[in-house]
């Protein structure tokens, strides 16, 4: 399996898990190879709102967006 791939499916067994702290900083990994990807930002943002994310992921995130915006 491709490491894009393996990445994307690791994001989202990560977010179904509750480990969105562990999702953020393999999206910042998964970015800086891959690129910028609306539908993990979309992914991270769900996982966050349905989690109650806690202020230090909410702001790694909101960075990881500012990084990763065009």
């Amino acid at each position: 399996m491709p490491r894009r791939r393996h990445q994307l499916d690791e994001l989202r067994d990560l977010c179904r898990a509750g480990r969105v702290s562990r999702a953020v900083d393999l999206a910042c990994e998964h970015f800086a190879v891959f690129g910028r990807d609306d539908a993990v930002v979309d992914l991270l943002a769900a996982a966050i709102e349905q989690s109650g994310g806690s202020a230090a992921v909410r702001r790694r995130f909101a960075e990881l967006e500012a990084a990763a915006s065009p």
